[in-house]
């Protein structure tokens, strides 16, 4: 058997052990699984998502936020619909189209910030409505929290700075040596584009990277430049879990381990390819997210086959293997998202009245309600839901091969392997005589009841590409097996 190789685009196609497609797919040690589909539910917001965020509350009711340019909702209890809780007085909010929501957890409060309007903050279990926080806090981009302290960065009014509230109270913003409460303006690495909060902090600028550490009195935090000249390019790009931060830079895709050591994730596997891709004018339509139970970082983006700025690939990151692959969906944005009540089986006729009609298989996690993180996100039709579906379609093509050495060969077929229940898998057999010249590829052939995929094409390089019809039900795609080949003339 030759396993399938990792997706990595950026690399000659010529026997590197490469694949040059990898589409709806998760990368894993034993070759790819399948990526499963968007499937809504919940009701629709009013315009498209511009930020969410999925909490638990000190009494451990779990929460669900999402905000568009105007309005602020809250998840129902039973994870239907949203209720608009903006703010009572004040207006609509003004979101700008380049900007999002940026949400954080400070013990029973979430604090909301969008870098046009006042801070605003939701009280969990008490709260109706978001309201102005306390304090005269800035209005700030990004919001977060270190130990005690609430954290709002990228100052409307100075885009470099940082701003940390009293320690143990996110409504008071006075700065004080006695409460701690401070601000610090970085002299250069230009605008601030983000941050991750937790035991330390990062902050992500333009063009450089600070770690920000608890220090205590007098000065509160230090702040020491783990980056220089290296900085974030997208803010909807930085996503983070337990000791890791995932960005995008201007020449490529880093993982920043442990606070200090920053790793290139992208260099020769997708770092070109992003670039022919993505649609540039857009980038602010990034977004990205953090999968723990398949270990991935997934980040979504506009291609410049969407037509309208809609973002409609997404890159995926196996951070135990190294390994990426894509999926071709459109949506609004992605995200972390806990499920938010327990369904029992009457429960179930509210999101479907047939059993065939439920979203989710009838063991799935979304059902337990138990508020571990799922991949969740936003459709173009403003509608919250779940990577949880059936498996899309998937696509994977190896690099060429020149199957006998210094001559063409007649390739006559060769058997997918994979591994699954219900699965008919195809290929499509690409092949050229010249490396300079396209690829050509003949029609799809499906595996026969033997699982042989039957072929006739002549030619100097051989590429083979497998696809898996979409809700097929398949655990690992292997690789290729069983060749039959002959050899031919060397003209």
């Amino acid at each position: 058997m030759v396993p399938f190789a990792s997706f990595m685009p950026d690399i000659a196609a010529f026997e590197t052990n490469a694949a040059r497609e990898a589409v709806n797919v998760i990368p894993s040690a034993s070759g790819y699984r399948p990526f499963p589909a968007f499937s809504n539910t919940a009701s629709a917001i009013t315009a498209r998502a511009q930020g969410a965020i999925s909490v638990r509350s000190t009494t451990g009711v779990i929460y669900n936020f999402c905000g568009d340019a105007g309005k602020l909702y809250r998840l129902n209890s039973n994870g239907a619909a949203w209720t608009d809780v903006s703010r009572v007085s004040g207006g609509a909010y003004v979101t700008a189209l380049d900007s999002r929501w940026s949400f954080a957890q400070f013990g029973d409060f979430i604090i909301a910030t969008n870098g046009a309007d006042e801070t605003q903050v939701y009280r969990l279990d008490v709260s109706t409505n978001f309201a102005a926080l306390a304090g005269s806090p800035p209005r700030a981009s990004f919001a977060g929290s270190i130990r005690e302290f609430g954290i709002l960065a990228r100052d409307s009014t100075a885009f470099n700075r940082i701003r940390w509230s009293a320690i143990g109270n996110v409504a008071d913003w006075t700065i004080s040596a006695t409460t701690l409460s401070d601000y610090q303006d970085f002299p250069d690495g230009g605008s601030i584009m983000g941050f991750v909060g937790g035991e330390y902090g990062i902050v992500f600028q333009e063009r450089s990277v600070y770690r920000m550490s608890y220090e205590g009195p007098p000065t509160a935090f230090r702040f020491d430049k783990i980056a220089n000249f290296l900085g974030c390019r997208a803010e909807g790009s930085i996503a983070a879990y337990e000791n890791l931060a995932f960005f995008l830079s201007d020449d490529g895709f880093y993982m920043i381990r442990a606070g200090s050591e920053i790793v290139p994730i992208g260099a020769e596997k997708v770092d070109r390819w992003l670039e022919e891709n993505v649609d540039e004018s857009n980038i602010y339509r990034v977004s990205a997210a953090i999968d723990p139970i398949n270990k991935i970082y997934v980040v979504g983006f506009p291609s410049i086959n969407s037509g309208d700025g809609t973002p409609d690939r997404i890159l995926v990151y196996h951070w135990v293997t190294g390994q990426w692959s894509t999926a071709a969906v459109r949506h609004q944005i992605i995200y972390s998202a806990g499920v938010q009540s327990a369904y029992t089986i009457d429960g179930m006729d509210t999101v479907s009245a047939t059993i065939d009609g439920l979203p989710f298989p009838v063991d799935s996690r979304f059902w337990s309600g138990s508020g571990r993180l799922l991949l969740a996100g936003f459709d173009t039709l403003n509608r919250q839901g779940f990577f949880n579906g059936a498996a899309l379609e998937a696509t994977i093509e190896t690099g060429d091969t020149q199957l006998s050495p210094g001559r063409k060969s007649l390739f006559r077929g060769l058997r997918p392997m994979i591994e699954g229940m219900s699965v008919t898998p195809s290929l499509t057999v690409g092949s050229r005589d010249n490396l300079s010249q396209s690829v050509t590829f003949g029609a799809p052939v499906a595996a026969n009841s033997n699982g042989f995929c039957p072929a006739r094409v002549n030619a100097r390089y051989h590429r083979a590409r497998i696809t898996i019809p979409a809700g097929s039900e398949w655990k690992f795609a292997r690789g290729v097996d069983d060749f039959k080949v002959s050899g031919a003339g060397a003209r």
